[in-house]
């Protein structure tokens, strides 16, 4: 089975699993799509006592299309604040996505040390929020990996 590329950042929270998150910035080239999971950090631990996040059971999954990867380059390379449009919080209205189960919120910011995102869903009764910071280093890798994504999505694909 091969497997997608894709950037994962863990960050979890050891005093509180509920906090924590992790998330996968996956390119797939056959299909020419650009997905962020996001997946919360699970209470227990593996056998080697690392903490283990939900990809399958607590996750939420988006799909990019080129302009919102564009603006989540504009965000990172400090053109922009956040993305979407503006709000009362300072973290903008962001990105929303609606199907027939529900709705995803994808929002991204700058903080003083580096940037942070959030995801929120609200799918029939259930919802989901996870998100964390990007530090400055993890925030060039994303905005690189934007610009080569939609370079790909503009001129397109070997499907």
């Amino acid at each position: 089975m091969s497997y997608n590329p894709s950037y994962k950042i863990y960050k979890p929270n050891m005093k509180d699993s509920t906090k924590g998150c992790a998330s996968s910035w996956e390119w797939n080239s056959k299909t020419c799509n650009f997905f962020l999971t996001v997946a919360k950090q699970e209470p227990s631990k593996d056998s080697d006592g690392n903490n283990r996040f939900s990809w399958k059971e607590d996750s939420e999954t988006v799909k990019l299309d080129t302009e919102e990867v564009a603006e989540i380059a504009c965000v990172l390379s400090g053109r922009k604040s956040f993305l979407g449009m503006s709000d009362e919080s300072g973290k903008g209205k962001g990105f929303f996505h609606q199907n027939k189960s529900g709705n995803v919120i994808m929002k991204m910011y700058k903080l003083d040390d580096g940037f942070a995102f959030e995801i929120s869903s609200k799918k029939g009764d259930q919802r989901f929020w996870a998100g964390h910071r990007l530090t400055i280093a993890e925030a060039y890798v994303i905005e690189s990996i934007c610009k080569q994504i939609i370079v790909k999505m503009f001129v397109g694909c070997q499907v």
